[in-house]
């Protein structure tokens, strides 16, 4: 008995392109958020960022600064998926966190106004001669 093959539809055929096609993409941005965060783990760690953070430690997350590289990582990964007009369940959150930050940053400002409305003056006493 003969073998009756099966060639995919037209259909099946563009699906799985458009599969290939989003895999791609999804390696992408998960490439160029790891690849950032080796970028800046090497700026900050050699401390050419600022010396204090040279012992910031991004690989054990028991600490706290590499739970936040984490989240931000995730959320560069994020970022490049909504350039590639792909969903993410961080989208909504990073919408979140972008009205909280700028009215954090209006806040700032509105309490600057306010510092300088004050005519405060500090003039620094002269230190005691008398060792």
């Amino acid at each position: 008995m003969a073998k009756i093959l099966k060639f995919p539809t037209r259909q099946e055929l563009e699906e799985k392109e458009s599969i290939k096609i989003l895999d791609n993409y999804s390696d992408n941005c998960i490439d160029g958020a790891h690849f950032l965060l080796e970028v800046l783990e090497e700026f900050i760690n050699t401390g050419q960022v600022h010396p204090d953070f040279i012992d910031m430690n991004f690989r054990d997350e028991t600490v706290q600064e590499s739970r936040d590289m984490f989240v931000v990582v995730n959320m560069i990964n994020a970022m490049f998926q909504r350039y590639y007009g792909m969903p993410h369940r961080l989208h909504r959150e990073m919408d979140r966190s972008y009205i909280a930050v700028k009215k954090l940053i209006e806040l700032n400002e509105k309490a600057q106004e306010e510092l300088d409305d004050f005519d405060i003056i500090f003039t620094p006493e002269e230190p005691d001669d008398t060792d």
